[in-house]
């Protein structure tokens, strides 16, 4: 027999020399029967001696039931208690400095007493160099508004030449067009009628001149000299009218052209005074904004540098126990992996370091971290179970707060990892003081119950790709079966399919040759949801997000 490999990836091993060896274990247990018969005693085995072996497999401390089960989706986390309401006094200096003074740890101090005060003697310089730059600053922004005025007074007188231009040029258009060209017309019209009434008489005459010399009543001579009275009135009208034409065609567009070229022209200037005009005023503009907002910049800096001086001394801003910051959370934390150590006189305090705390300890919350994929099935208004190790493991009930928006690293220990910190407000009245910030937690947050489901002990269900499946006894080995899990808890996993009640389940991995060899069939993979491709083997199936989150949450 070759090597095989099983569902679960175990090699189930054979060669001839253990096939032999299976050989003569059969001949010797077939020897002991015959004895066994010869002898009176049991002669029964076939059926029944596997049952007996089938039973001592179940017997098997290893295995557990499927059972019809309730049971809670919890997820535990780790923590530390802090007041739900408390005041964090931070340095609101821009730069690094270092305390010259600071109240002790543990008073209580009232509002408006001292609690820290920083250096700030190089802030005090910088105002000094700073108020000076103020001052050349001021004196710039007037000059730039002089120039400015300058400016614009230039540019109104430009702008009103350039106008008086526009208008003259229009002028003159509108004079030629009404006056001009009507003139123009009008005598070329009287020419043409003047030719035309000409022309009429001397043809009239002509033409009598015509009959009287064929009469015998007029010479040819004056018949002739008619003729030619006719034929100058004939040439005239012909002047006349090319008179007209030729101003039409020529002389009125050209006249007309050259007026409005100047119009333009004249509006073009205007237009180029104008736009010249804002280039100046801009520029000079310009330069008084530059200035202004010089001077805006280093009055806020003067401000801010004053305002930093008044921030180095920092006053209660109401009554309450002073804790360090160094002493609880993160920066405890820091502090006992080789940080800043707790803060004392020439500490060095970084920009928005957290350096006390003033909390309201009547009202307590659990700040615990979860994984990044339990953190999507939990929301606000969920049930939790705060159990404080200092007063020894007292358990207090709370509901879930808040659900921090940001995943946080998982620290130096474990940096690629990532939670989430959420808040878990108690149920308890502690104006007796009982609980006290900082003290540890393991908290339990329900995210979910499974009700009356068919279940197995969690660690029965494992995993191979796309395939859930378990381990249940056949004779003395066990074979895989496929499942359909449901929701898990971190003790019982729901079984909606591939299971009956009754049914006996393996709680461990199995050994190599413990494993019945063979595949699952297209009918079992399907019987539980599993998609399977044209060679029935499984496939991975796309899921929707909340199918994923859940998965997640679960296996998570």
């Amino acid at each position: 027999m070759q090597n095989t490999r099983s569902r679960t990836g175990v090699l189930v091993a054979g060669s001839n020399r253990s096939a032999r060896g299976a050989g003569l274990v059969r001949v010797v247990g077939v020897s002991a029967a015959v004895l066994l018969v010869a002898a009176g005693g049991i002669w029964a085995l076939n059926r029944d001696g596997e049952a007996s072996a089938e039973m001592r497999a179940v017997s098997n401390v290893d295995l557990g039931r499927v059972e019809l089960l309730s049971f809670p989706i919890n997820t535990t986390a780790i923590g530390e208690l802090e007041a739900r309401n408390q005041i964090e006094i931070r340095s609101e200096l821009d730069e690094t400095s270092e305390i010259v003074e600071i109240v002790e740890e543990g008073r209580v101090v009232r509002k408006g007493d001292l609690l820290v005060k920083l250096n700030a003697e190089a802030l005090q310089d910088e105002i000094d160099d700073d108020t000076l730059e103020v001052e050349q600053a001021r004196a710039d922004v007037t000059a730039r508004e002089n120039a400015l005025k300058i400016q614009l007074s230039d540019n109104e007188s430009r702008r009103r030449a350039g106008e008086l231009n526009v208008e003259l040029a229009q002028l003159a258009l509108s004079q030629w067009r009404s006056g001009d060209v009507v003139k123009m017309r009008s005598s070329h019209k009287l020419d043409i009628e003047q030719a035309e009434r000409d022309l009429k008489r001397l043809k009239e005459k002509f033409e009598r001149s015509e009959e009287l010399v064929a009469e015998g009543f007029l010479s040819q001579n004056e018949r002739d000299l008619d003729e030619i009275a006719y034929i100058n009135a004939q040439a005239r009208l012909q002047t006349a009218k090319l008179d007209q034409q030729t101003y039409e065609e020529y002389q009125h567009p050209r006249d007309e052209k050259t007026k409005i070229s100047d119009l333009e022209e004249a509006k073009a200037e205007l237009e180029r005074i104008l736009s010249q005009n804002e280039i100046n005023e801009a520029a000079k503009r310009s330069e008084l904004e530059t200035a202004e907002r010089r001077l805006a910049l280093r009055e806020e800096r003067l401000a801010e540098e004053i305002a930093q001086v008044e921030k180095a001394t920092i006053y209660a801003p109401t009554g309450g126990l002073v804790v360090y910051a160094s002493s609880v959370g993160r920066d405890r934390d820091r502090m006992m992996f080789g940080g800043d150590g707790p803060l004392q006189i020439g500490s060095q305090v970084r920009p928005n370091q957290n350096l006390i705390i003033l909390p309201d300890t009547s009202k307590m919350v659990a700040s615990v971290r979860v994984h990044e994929s339990l953190a999507g099935r939990i929301r606000p208004g969920q049930r939790a179970t705060v159990r404080v190790d200092a007063i020894n493991g007292e358990t207090f009930p709370g509901t879930v707060e808040s659900v921090g928006v940001l995943a946080e690293s998982g620290g130096w220990r474990d940096p690629n990892r990532r939670e989430y910190t959420v808040r878990i407000a108690l149920d308890y009245d502690n104006t007796n003081g009982k609980l006290k910030p900082s003290m540890r937690t393991e908290t339990e947050i329900m995210l979910n119950a499974v009700e009356s489901a068919l279940s197995v002990p969690v660690q029965a269900v494992f995993s191979e790709g796309p395939v859930k499946y378990v381990y249940v006894p056949r004779g003395s080995r066990y074979e895989s079966i496929p499942v359909q899990a449901g929701q898990m808890s971190d003790t019982y996993a729901e079984i909606r399919a591939g299971l009956e009640e009754g049914q006996r389940v393996l709680l461990r991995e199995p050994e190599p040759g413990e494993v019945v060899p063979g595949d699952w069939t297209r009918e079992q993979l399907e019987a539980v949801g599993v998609a399977v491709d044209e060679n029935g083997k499984p496939v991975q199936a796309r899921r929707g997000r909340m199918e994923m989150m859940q998965s997640g949450a679960t296996e998570g």
